[in-house]
C-alpha cells in the first residue's frame, strides 16, 4: 500500500522518500529528521484500514490525520 501511495504522491510533483526497513516508528522520525524532511508520514495498518494518514510536521512537530486527497492538496500546495 505504501508504495501505491507513494507513486500517487509522487504523480502529483510530490517528492517522497520510503523507508524500506522494518524501523520502530521513533527510529524512522529520527531518520526523516536525518534527511531534513519536511513531513513524515505514517502508513500502518490502522491508517491503510481507515484510509486516512498521519502527518507529521517534522518542525513543529504537530500531527494531522488526513485522506489521501487532503494530503495531496495539503503537499501540491
Amino acid at each position: 500500500h505504501s508504495f501505491s501511495l507513494a507513486r500517487r504522491l509522487r504523480q502529483a510533483g510530490i517528492r517522497v522518500v520510503v523507508d524500506l526497513e522494518a524501523r520502530k516508528l521513533k527510529k524512522a522520525l529520527a531518520v526523516a529528521n536525518s534527511l531534513a524532511a519536511r513531513y513524515s508520514l505514517v502508513v500502518g495498518d490502522d491508517e491503510i484500514a481507515s484510509g486516512s494518514y498521519k502527518l507529521r510536521d517534522m518542525t513543529s512537530g504537530q500531527d494531522s490525520t488526513l485522506t489521501e486527497p487532503e494530503l495531496t492538496r495539503l503537499l501540491v500546495g
